[in-house]
């Protein structure tokens, strides 16, 4: 039996959910590429899959090669226009590395937002109660105004006779 177990624990397990199989299969070839011990710690894995080199994202942004990830494909959204059309190539590549760097925070932290999402229709999301409670209010307020009319009548009727009251000095 190794040292760490034959089994992963739930940290690894917990830790490893939100990553990518290729970025999974990224860390296991550098660590092997890099002739590192195996098996690596959890914080060890984790940056051998999540911390490379944005020169071959950037490399494939500037040749129009498809995204290998959701970081890179919403660094190209943030940055992709500037780097490819405005700047130049240095100052370009300084933008790209500091904007997948802020993309890659996110998406440790969860908080990337999810590619190619369809939004919610209206029918999925209006149920029959919310109808009802709908049509219910509509009724309910036309029978409503009335008396509503007639409190407001009566409200201006005494504050008109307290200010006559004052007024009799």
């Amino acid at each position: 039996m190794r040292e760490r177990g034959e089994t992963p624990s739930n940290m690894w397990i917990t830790n490893l959910s939100p990553i990518t199989e290729q970025h999974i299969k990224r860390g296991v070839e550098r660590t092997v590429s890099d002739r590192l011990s195996w098996p690596p710690s959890l914080p060890e894995f984790l940056s051998l899959c999540l911390d490379f080199d944005t020169t071959e994202a950037y490399n494939r942004m500037i040749n129009k090669k498809p995204v290998l990830d959701d970081v890179e494909y919403f660094t190209r959204q943030a940055c992709g226009y500037e780097c490819k059309r405005v700047l130049s190539d240095s100052k370009a590549r300084v933008l790209f590395n500091k904007t997948f760097g802020l993309k890659l925070e996110l998406k440790r932290k969860g908080k990337l937002p999810i590619r190619d999402q369809g939004l919610l229709t209206i029918e999925s999301v209006v149920t029959e109660i919310d109808k009802e409670i709908s049509k219910r209010c509509s009724n309910s307020n036309e029978r409503s105004k009335p008396p509503l009319i007639n409190r407001l009548n009566r409200i201006i009727k005494i504050i008109k006779t307290r200010n006559k009251q004052q007024w009799k000095y």
